[in-house]
């Protein structure tokens, strides 16, 4: 499915990754920075990292997580890449690899539990209460 920035996508965001059902007009997320930087927020949870990086004109934003054999000794930090996404625009391809990270509706999310028992849900699914 090819989404486009817009009403269609942030409305999707709202189900998907809110849980909410949109009954009325939902912020920009796939259109502006602050509202895409919300839709970060409440999928960002320890050990899930993100990182976001402009190359050219295109956006790459990455879901990670640390690995879990890492060096002690190394000051670098290795990171998996769980998702990356890359779109046109900042606020697009954080609603892309926003809906690849909680999966499809009523499927499993595009990536597996991880240790601490979390997975690509946001906290306020059902899945991941208790």
């Amino acid at each position: 499915m090819n989404l486009e920035p817009g009403p269609i996508l942030d409305r999707l965001i709202e189900l998907r990754v809110f849980g909410r059902k949109p009954v009325a007009d939902v912020p920009p997320y796939s259109t502006t920075d602050p509202a895409a930087d919300v839709v970060v927020r409440t999928l960002a949870s320890a050990p899930r990292r993100w990182m976001c990086v402009q190359t050219g004109k295109d956006w790459t934003f990455h879901w990670r997580r640390p690995m879990a054999e890492t060096d002690l000794d190394s000051t670098a930090t290795r990171y998996v890449n769980l998702i990356t996404v890359t779109a046109p625009t900042r606020p697009l391809a954080i609603c892309l690899a926003a809906l690849k990270l909680v999966g499809p509706i009523g499927g499993e999310p595009s990536i597996p539990r991880d240790h601490s028992g979390q997975d690509g849900r946001p906290p306020s699914s059902p899945e991941n209460a208790g």
